[in-house]
Order: structure tokens, then sequence, then C-alpha cells
């Protein structure tokens, strides 16, 4: 594998990280050296200049950002304005021109390449032309609504900047090229701006670099589909070229099963059809496990102000909008805070107000509010210079929501409030004031909608008023008043968002009326960020004894906590429905059903996949239906599931909307309904499915406890376990369940062996449903606490 050619050129190559990622440069590294052993590589790393100072004695690849000449103002304003991907590309020309003036020829690649063969042919050609590039393909792309299409491409540049090669006369393209990325290396595909990319499609004409066309290079997710990968004598080709690097981009050794993480949707190429990418990917995978450090990884080293102070990207881009400002000579030049003796200088400008802000804020709070359209539908006052609502938010939510207002919280004086007045009426006559998302294409308006429905059914006085603040969508037909005409409110809005509607009503709607909460929540441990709702109630109502445990743990004394159900009916089926109708197999059918909006982690249809594969054979005469809906929102989760049971002809993964009589017609076509969540707020798939008259298998814990009682559902045991980082929007660390698999292995297999019991267990469950769910019982629950309130 050595150079052997004779008057070879002085050949360096090199990688640039962040000081976590040195780790896995080293597989690129010793790749490459295998190849090239006569050469040098080195690991340039953009943080932790000291440490990574000291380690040099122990790994002389090892150099720090320190060591490279960024002119006069040096790297720490990039360092600012930049996040860390954005950095590590923007030093690449200022890195290339270091070390080509003491080389012949310099190659840049990129931490996740792995190099298969020599690189003789790229460097010749690169001696010879000065630069060279690959692009991300040689040959047309199919419009046919796969990832990555052409425009998402012409969007990221036509060259993949994994991989530049320069040579001496390269000289005034770098110099070109480092101009340009000081400032803009920014990701923002709406100005045409992707970080170091972009700037060299403008580049080509000027410098006239070799363009790369062979197959065998820089071969990656965005050209698979049309690169043929095979192996012969333990060596790689492309189609008939033999493969000299591969480019890793994206891959995450945690997701086995996916190509790249830049992968969201419709990707052209999965690994579950490809066995040879599989093998390749595997021993990648291998590699990187194996330099796996069990020590906690070190937090980016430019991305705290101060420790606590996170500079989040919002201001990195206020930071970046003034310093262009500075050097167009229309304001002074902003301090870094990574320059030594700055730290209090960055701090007075943070929490300054920009003299070009039309908003009457401080830095950081401007930049938060300006990016986020949730807060800017909720606030749209403050244009006019009412800051009392977005006040508001910030004392409720804004800790949760951003590290930086946790940290700096609200500096500016509030306004008094406004709010939208609805006509008054009288608080003297019994009767409720429900408002809620009525309109709204949502679980807590579907709520609102039946609890209402229940209060009418019990003769309940009801007055009903909609709100707005959503965005999703308002097509739902349902009459509202939008008058306050009696002496109790009751809101259907979660804890989230109460404080901003009861804002939106005005203090004429709320003031002297008794207000009641229907909250919903799905883990056991109610959100800190929302503890402050309680003030805007008196009374939260819980469609589960789950929910009520969670709020009530931490509701102050003078808010009471009620079990509430709200009413559930069995879907609606048509008979004309088959299992072939859906392409589903005859025998027993275990179904389970999800959308995959919902957090994947908390639903856990993997852990079913799992328990049903140890419980039955392919043979065995069962199958299991996982029917989800809203894929390409998360299309790595849907394939980490059909990876899990890929050579499983019996597990059937459906992906697609279905309406409400199709989505109840297979749930009645199914033999048993099986839901091994993590945990529930409610669980209400679970309910349709016994008042269908299906036995369930479901995890013994959460809100399905209420009717999932052990003698009309087969119950999994569990053992607490912490919620993962992934499990947005719920706090890592938190607990929940994590179900038996082994257990509901055995419920699975004495359903399919004993299916008269199973039919038995339905019924049964079938029957308290009706009895505990029906609209007359729930409303009537309803009207009695009512009067409770009205007597008292």
């Amino acid at each position: 594998m050595a150079d052997s050619r004779t008057n070879s050129p002085d050949l360096v190559a090199l990688t640039i990280v962040a000081h976590n990622y040195i780790p896995r440069a080293s597989i690129v590294a010793d790749s490459f050296l295998a190849y090239h052993p006569n050469s040098r590589f080195y690991i340039v790393v953009t943080d932790y200049p000291l440490q990574v100072k000291l380690r040099q004695r122990d790994d002389c690849r090892l150099v720090p950002i320190s060591d490279i000449d960024f002119g006069d103002e040096g790297f720490e304003h990039m360092a600012t304005y930049y996040e860390v991907t954005e950095l590590a590309t923007a030093c690449k020309p200022f890195v290339l021109r270091h070390f080509l003036r003491t080389a012949d020829c310099v190659l840049y690649l990129d931490p996740d390449i792995e190099v298969f063969d020599t690189l003789d042919p790229i460097v010749a050609a690169t001696m010879q032309a000065g630069i060279s590039l690959t692009p991300h393909t040689a040959a047309p792309i199919e419009r046919d609504g796969c990832q990555p299409d052409e425009a998402s491409i012409m969007s990221a540049g036509v060259y993949n900047l994994g991989y530049i090669g320069v040579a001496q006369g390269a000289q005034p393209f770098l110099d070109w090229w480092s101009t340009r990325l000081r400032r803009d290396a920014i990701t923002d595909p709406a100005n045409h701006l992707f970080t170091d990319q972009r700037w060299i499609d403008l580049s080509i004409p000027l410098f006239c670099p070799h363009i790369e066309t062979n197959p065998g290079y820089n071969v990656a997710y965005w050209n698979l589909d049309r690169r043929t990968l095979r192996r012969e004598q333990g060596r790689y080709w492309v189609d008939d070229e033999p493969l000299r690097f591969f480019h890793f981009s994206g891959y995450d050794p945690k997701r086995p099963h996916w190509i790249s993480k830049h992968q969201t949707w419709l990707p052209r190429v999965l690994l579950s059809e490809q066995p040879l990418l599989v093998e390749l990917f595997n021993n990648y995978r291998a590699k990187l496990l194996a330099l796996t450090s069990e020590t906690s990884p070190l937090p980016y080293g430019w991305s705290q102000v101060i420790p606590g102070l996170t500079l989040s990207d919002e201001v990195r881009r206020m930071f970046r909008d003034e310093v262009l400002l500075a050097d167009a000579g229309k304001g002074d030049m902003p301090p870094s805070p990574f320059k030594p003796g700055n730290t209090q200088a960055f701090m007075q400008w943070l929490t300054g107000q920009s003299p070009v802000e039309r908003l009457p804020l401080p830095r950081y709070l401007a930049a938060f509010w300006s990016t986020r359209a949730d807060v800017q539908q909720c606030t749209p006052e403050i244009a006019s210079g009412d800051l009392s609502t977005l006040h508001a938010w910030v004392r409720s939510f804004g800790g949760a929501e951003s590290e930086m207002l946790a940290f700096l919280g609200w500096l500016p004086a509030s306004t008094p409030a406004g709010g939208v007045q609805w006509h008054e009426g009288g608080t003297a006559e019994h009767g409720v004031n429900f408002v809620g998302y009525l309109n709204a294409e949502l679980g807590v308006g579907e709520s609102a909608r039946l609890t209402c429905a229940a209060l009418v059914a019990s003769e309940v006085p009801v007055a009903t008023v909609t709100t707005r603040r959503t965005l999703n969508r308002q097509e739902v037909a349902f009459a509202t008043d939008n008058i306050a005409r009696y002496d109790t409110v009751m809101m259907g809005v979660n804890a989230d968002q109460i404080a901003i509607v009861q804002d939106d009503l005005g203090a004429a709607f709320i003031d002297g009326r008794y207000v009641i909460a229907q909250w919903y929540w799905e883990l056991a441990e109610f959100p800190t960020a929302y503890r402050g709702a309680f003030r805007c109630v008196d009374e939260v109502w819980a469609a589960s004894m789950f929910v009520r445990d969670s709020v009530a743990a931490v509701a102050p004394r003078r808010v009471a906590v009620t079990h509430m159900p709200i009413p559930m009916s069995a879907p609606v089926v048509d008979p004309i429905y088959t299992r072939a109708s859906f392409g589903l197999p005859d025998g027993f059918m275990f179904l389970f059903s999800w959308d995959m909006r919902s957090v994947f982690e908390r639903k856990n249809p993997d852990g079913l996949v799992s328990a049903y594969r140890d419980a039955f054979a392919p043979t065995d005469g069962a199958c299991l239906v996982l029917k989800t809906m809203n894929g390409r929102s998360n299309l790595e989760k849907v394939e980490r599931l059909r990876w899990a049971c890929r050579d499983r002809a019996d597990i059937v993964v459906i992906d697609e909307v279905f309406d409400n009589v199709s989505a109840g017609s297979l749930t009645n076509l199914s033999d048993c309904y099986v839901s091994l969540h993590r945990s529930e707020g409610l669980g209400l798939t679970i309910a349709e499915a016994m008042l269908l008259g299906k036995p369930v298998i479901a995890t013994d814990y959460s809100g399905n406890v209420d009717f999932t009682t052990p003698d009309v559902a087969r119950l999994v045991r569990w053992q607490p376990t912490t919620v993962p980082k992934t499990a947005h929007p719920y706090r890592p660390g938190a607990t929940w369940a994590e179900p038996d698999l082994g257990h509901a292995s055995e419920l699975m297999r004495a359903m399919f062996d004993e299916p008269q019991k199973a039919r038995q267990l339905g019924i049964a469950g079938q029957t308290r449903l009706r009895e505990n769910y029906s609209l007359e019982r729930c409303g009537a629950r309803m009207r009695d606490r009512l009067k409770e309130i009205w007597t008292t």
C-alpha cells in the first residue's frame, strides 16, 4: 500500500474537527497513511487551544487553531458568530494556506471519510491544475421526489467540500476564499449561503480547478443511487473503478440502520435494501465504537460566554450582523467574549439595546423573539411597544425555552396589559364559559369538543369561546358564542398556553369567575416550567388518574385537582373492509397504531417488534401490524422499524394516513391490540380497541390503567427508567416505564394459543368501557362536580 513513485510531491493531508471528534479523525488519518506512508497527516482542532497544545507532546498530528494565521483580527470573532460546523468549514482556506507554505500539495478530507485506495491520480491532477474538487454527483438525478433532489444539491452547492486539494499556485484562490469565509460561512440557504460550499460554485470560472468525476472518489449518500458498489477479492469497486474514499457523512453508530442524519425523509438508498452497504457501514461502525471514550465529552469550547451562559444561535447571528455593519462603517465592532479581557464588555453589549433594532428589547431578548414564530404569534402587540404579554411569557416559561433567558431573565420594564375584550355577561348565573381550541385539528381540541358535548348532554348551560393560539389547522366545524355568560370558566388549554390565552381574553372575562383548566401531560413529573400556570386557575380537571397525580403533586393548596374522565366511543367501522383490503395476511393479528408526530421513544414500537420476534417464528401463523402515519416527518424512525423487521414477512409496517372509518375498520380486523408504551396521558387507541371488543395487552403504567384493569386486559410488568435526551419535550432524566419485553412475549403467546379466552377478555373490556365512559355518565360526573362548586 506504500506510495512507490519516485519524485513524488511532498504531500500533506489534514482534517478539521472540534475537540470531541479527535478520536473519529483517527480513522481518516490512519486509512490515508496506510496508502501514503511517506506523507503527513494533521488534525486541526478548532476549540480548547491550550489543551490541544499540551496534547501535541503525545500526538504530533494535533494542531491547535491558535497556530493558524488568521490575520490581525484573529479567529475569535469567527468563533463568536459561527457555530461549531460553520467555524470548522470557515477555517479551511486559512488552514490549507498554512500547510501549503511547506508542502507541494495539501488535501483536506472530512473527519468522517475512510480511504480505501491510493489517491495518487487526484494528487497528480491537483499538482497540474492547482486545485481539485469532487462534485456531489456526476450523473443526472431522478425527479422522483426522493432526497437529495436537484434543489437540495443546488442549495448546498454543486461541489462537496468534504474533499478539496490544493497545490502551489493556489494561493490567489485561497486568499479569495478566505476573505469570503471570514464573514460568510453561515448556513443560510434562503440567502444562498451554505458554509464553505456555495462559494466554490462561484470560483469555478475564476480559478479553473480540476473537477474529478471518477466514481471512486467521495462516494456518499448523495450519489449512492447512481454508483454501483461491489466487492471482489476483498477490494471494493464503484462501477468499474476502485473505491478511493467513502464519505460517511452524517452517520451515527448509535443508529446503525440509517445512512445519514442529513437524510430526513425519502432517502434514495436504504440500508435495508443494500447488503453490501450494510457490510461497509458495519465495518466503519466497529472502528468508531472501538475509539469511543468512556469519559464524558467536553462541551464545545466556544459554546459558553461564561459558565452557565450559552451563546445561542440567535445571539451569534445578531453579533455577526453588527460585525457586518462595523465593516461597512455603520457602527462599532462588537467585542468578542473569547478575546482576553473582553467578557465584561461583551456582557454589556449583550444586555444593551442595538441602535438599529426596532424592538424596545435588549439584544439577547430581541434575538430570541425574532427567531421564534410561535412566540411572535402570541405577542403581536410588541410592535406597538406593549411588552406585557412577552413579559408574562418570559417569567412563566422563558427559562425552560432558552438557557440564556433562564440565566438573564427579564430586564426591561413591562407595560400595562392589553387584551382581547369579549362581551361581558353576569357572573351570577350558573353555567360554563368553555374556552378551547374548538376549531383546531388537535388532540386537545377534540378533548374540548367532547367535554362540551358531555356537559350539554347533562344539561349544563354552556357558552363556547374559541382560541386560535395554535399553529394547527382551524378546519373543524364548531359553532361558538364568544360571549361570557356564566359564573364558571372552563379552559381546554394546556398549562404552557393558559396564561397567554387568558391575556387575550382580558381581565373582565376572568375576574369574579371560578376557573377550571383541563390539562394533559404524559409523564409522572409535571414540568417545572409549567408550574407558573397554577396562578391562572382555581381547579384542574385531569382525564386520567395518572395526569391527576402528576399535577396534584406540585399544585398549590388553593388549587383543587380533580380526576374527570372524558367520554370515549367506539370508532366507526365499515364491514366492506377485509384483511385483503389492507394487503394483510390471514392468521392471528396483533396491532399497534400511533402517529409518528408523537414521541417515538414514548410509544416504543421497536420494543413491540422485539417482544413479538421473541414470541413467534415466521411460520407460526401470527402477524404483527404496525400502523403509523406522518412517517415522512420522521422517516429515520420508520426506517429503524423496517430495519428491525427486515427479515420477517409476518411483520407489516403501514405508514399511511387513514380516514377515521379506515382506521377503525383496521382495528376491527385485528385479534389483539398491543401497546408497550413507556407512558401515556390517557391511551385513547387502547380504549378504542377495547370498545370494539378487542383484547388488549398494555404496559401496566400511566393513564391507561384507569380502564385496563387486570380483569379486562393483560398488563405488562415494567421497571422505572429515565427519559433519554432524544425524547423532546420531556425532560432528560425524568422517569417513565421500561416494559418487560419477556413478559410481553409470554402474554402475546398466550393470546395466540388461547383465542377463545382472548375473545372473552375483549368482550369484558368492551362492556366495562361502555358502562364507565359513555357521554351521559361522564357528563353526569362533570355536572355533579360543578354543582359542588356552585354550592360552596
